[in-house]
């Protein structure tokens, strides 16, 4: 009777660790984000429209308005922005339609501190975990962000000048095997989506957990 129990014991630890191999990092003991991620639409927020940098420009002019900041952090001056400063501007606006959208789908590599996205239009970003500054180039401009840790959680932030910024937090939900990820916009709206990994990598994720767990087994 006790070596049954003992079996049982054993058992249900090796499913444990399966179940949560997904979320957790063997090297740091924070939750791993990569796999192949499919949008849940009816789960996930319906897209806003934040209208970032409306408030700050004139579209009919490019000018600054008065007292109100450019696409640069730059207060609109007489003759309108710069060149670059509407390149940045292009740039911000780009990057803001795109989280306004979700993206169809996610491909996540994470090896902490480096964590690499790419989207359903193959768009691919680089972050660094450990809250350095990263460029992203957007059109002819580019977009500089942060990423730490923040607990279990990844939160980015997108700085766009003028204290402005987009902010994404990414959570695991170890049992129902989801992502989520919450994008918070200058003006306060936020929206969130809702990932599921997709079953093919999941059964090949716990094939490989399973196949490891034997092999530590047969050492022992």
């Amino acid at each position: 009777m006790n070596g049954s129990c003992g079996l049982t014991v054993v058992v249900f630890g090796l499913l444990s660790a399966i179940a949560i191999g997904l979320e957790q990092s063997p090297s740091t003991g924070k939750p791993n984000f990569s796999g192949a991620w499919t949008l849940n639409r009816d789960l996930s927020d319906t897209p806003v429209q934040p209208g970032v940098g409306a408030n700050e420009f004139d579209r009919g002019t490019g000018r600054g308005r008065s007292g109100g900041l450019g696409a640069g952090g730059y207060r609109g001056e007489r003759y309108g922005p710069t060149a670059s400063g509407l390149q940045q501007r292009s740039a911000i606006e780009e990057l803001t339609n795109e989280l306004t959208n979700p993206s169809a789908s996610l491909t996540i590599s994470h090896a902490d501190p480096t964590l690499t996205i790419t989207d359903a239009k193959d768009r691919t970003r680089l972050f660094q975990t450990t809250g350095q500054r990263d460029p992203h180039q957007v059109g002819a401009a580019t977009v500089p962000s942060t990423t730490r840790w923040d607990g279990d959680r990844l939160v980015t932030d997108y700085d766009l000048g003028g204290g402005r910024k987009i902010r994404i937090i990414y959570s695991l939900i170890p049992v129902t095997r989801q992502l989520v990820e919450q994008v918070t916009f200058p003006n306060g709206q936020t929206s969130k989506r809702v990932y599921e990994l997709s079953r093919s990598r999941g059964r090949a994720h716990a094939a490989g957990e399973r196949h490891e767990q034997g092999r530590v087994h047969a050492a022992a």
